[in-house]
């Protein structure tokens, strides 16, 4: 079942949950590090209590450390899924996005991000957003930065999808979504697939009670859809991976031992 969503002006509320380690607190936390998107390259975050050094490591033979900065404060790769796939690059490798840790103890008041080229580990931009926001995926242009809010304290598995304006520096006033919902989904985020140089984001979500649904976002037009799994709802969840295949004209849904579970056709966005 579809269930497409475009950007309407609403006031948001957010992403996914703690993680299957921790199971508590809306956010996934950081990730150890991310590879670009050729491969050659790894970027960490290493935090102290009043610093963080981020580490841009070539990898294959003679692995090398090729730049690196120290930045004031405590930051991090963010992670995008609770089984720790790590966020925060542009598809086209030039911009890296860095969060804070989540606290895992409620809804913040604020939350800060930091926009770095990779060229130069140089910050380029500092966003401060009144709120509880998590980074979710960036657009091929690296204009739109978009990021995943909480705001119900009663139910911080709630979520919606903002958009981030990074050339004007605001938040869009729109939220992303479902038409004839209220405007809140509710989920885990376990994988993520992406296709067409970014353009698509597929995330995987675990509902906890129900059948698992995949958000297909847009990060050029700015919308999404929905795309219920009914017939996968007797399975593990936490196992399944998505992937994309090599013509990129279908997304798989796997289970862990590599099977089939469903198929989507990417240009309908149906399942199979």
């Amino acid at each position: 079942m579809l269930r497409w969503i475009s950007l309407a002006v609403t006031a948001g509320a957010a992403l996914v949950g703690a993680g299957v380690a921790l199971g508590v607190g809306p956010w996934p936390g950081l990730a150890t590090g991310v590879r670009s998107p050729d491969g050659q390259l790894r970027y960490t975050a290493a935090r102290s209590e009043a610093a963080t050094v981020v580490r841009a490591v070539r990898l294959g033979s003679g692995a090398a450390v090729v730049a690196k900065v120290t930045l004031d404060g405590a930051w991090g790769i963010p992670a995008i899924t609770s089984t720790g796939v790590a966020g925060g690059l542009s598809p086209d490798g030039r911009t890296l996005v860095l969060s804070e840790p989540a606290r895992y103890s409620g809804l913040r008041s604020t939350s800060k991000f930091l926009v770095l080229s990779t060229r130069t580990l140089a910050v380029e931009r500092k966003i401060a957003l009144p709120g509880e926001f998590g980074f979710d995926a960036l657009s091929p242009d690296r204009r739109t930065m978009f990021v995943i809010q909480h705001r119900k304290r009663a139910d911080l598995v709630a979520y919606v999808v903002r958009a981030y304006d990074l050339a004007s520096d605001r938040l869009l006033p729109g939220t992303v979504v479902a038409k004839g919902e209220t405007g809140s989904m509710r989920g885990y985020p376990v994988s993520r697939a992406t296709g067409n140089r970014g353009s698509w984001v597929y995330t995987l979500y675990n509902r906890g009670n129900g059948a698992p649904f995949i958000h297909a976002l847009n990060t050029v037009r700015r919308s999404a859809v929905c795309i219920d799994l009914p017939d996968v709802a007797e399975r593990d969840v936490w196992t399944m991976r998505l992937a994309l295949t090599p013509d990129g004209r279908r997304l798989l849904v796997r289970s862990g031992e590599g099977q089939a579970l469903a198929r989507v056709d990417t240009k309908t966005l149906r399942v199979l």
